[in-house]
């Protein structure tokens, strides 16, 4: 039995260290946290090409910002999870709250299986279910009166980032970083936390002051590119709600976070 006391943070669509709950929370339960993912056959057998090529650069960025620590494997999340726990002698395994259903039935299977699954935070800046009419606490159906809603509820600030992350150097087993090749004549966005931090902030200072005009132009560069890094997790909505003031076109770009949130909260 090991005397380091061991958690694992599994990774699945927050792959990113700023902000991330979840990763604080196993942080501050143990003395390592492994960091891992595990690479779903059935996912990836529905998976388009172009997605698969840009999530293995994401797992690559991710990995590197953990200092080549990450733990990723193909296989069933119960046996690798259970296989882990006995390893290090693992008490609880952390992640983010899943709402989706894919999400949440796996989770279910997970502890199911007598698997201790701590959760903590989640891909939006308010949980599913948080926001409710406040005459009959039933969900919003419209989403303008879910927009003023949100608002009122609001958000908690950025998490901090951890100043250091401990983590076991994983075994050549658990090396297993998937090839996927970029399909012929196409090109992604650079994935990756540091590049949704660098695009964001490019946006925020050429285009978010004239975003509610901006974004209907396609010759110009007036969106902010954020769905496939907010898609993997790459950044937190609320990273992205920070700074935001008051005027029209702020509020265009908070309200287009919003509708996500929204769509959410109805699935």
């Amino acid at each position: 039995m090991s005397a380091t006391k061991t958690s694992i943070m599994w990774f699945r669509r927050d792959l990113r260290i700023n902000d991330h709950p979840a990763l604080l929370a196993a942080i501050e339960s143990a003395d390592q946290v492994i960091p891992l993912f595990i690479l779903d056959k059935k996912q990836i057998s529905e998976a388009g090409e172009k997605l698969l090529a840009y999530m293995g650069q994401s797992l690559r960025a991710l990995d590197e910002s953990l200092g080549n620590r990450l733990h990723i494997i193909e296989g069933d999340q119960v046996e690798v999870l259970r296989e882990l726990i006995a390893l290090y002698d693992v008490k609880e395994v952390h992640i983010s709250t899943e709402y989706e259903r894919y999400g949440a039935e796996r989770d279910a299977r997970v502890e199911k299986a007598s698997i201790n699954l701590i959760r903590t935070g989640s891909p939006y800046a308010v949980a599913p279910g948080r926001v409710v009419k406040p005459s009959d606490g039933t969900p919003y159906r419209v989403y303008t009166p879910f927009y003023r809603a949100w608002c009122v509820h609001g958000w908690r600030a950025p998490a901090k980032t951890p100043k250091e992350i401990k983590a076991p150097t994983p075994s050549a087993k658990y090396r297993a970083f998937p090839d996927f090749p970029m399909p012929e004549g196409v090109e992604v966005i650079e994935a990756g936390e540091a590049a949704a931090l660098k695009r964001f902030k490019e946006f925020s200072k050429k285009a978010l002051d004239s975003y509610d005009e901006a974004r209907n132009m396609a010759g110009i560069d007036g969106t902010s590119k954020m769905s496939t890094y907010l898609k993997f997790g790459e950044i937190h909505p609320r990273t992205l709600l920070l700074g935001l003031g008051d005027s029209k076109a702020h509020d265009t770009f908070r309200k287009e976070i919003a509708w996500r949130e929204f769509y959410a909260d109805v699935l």
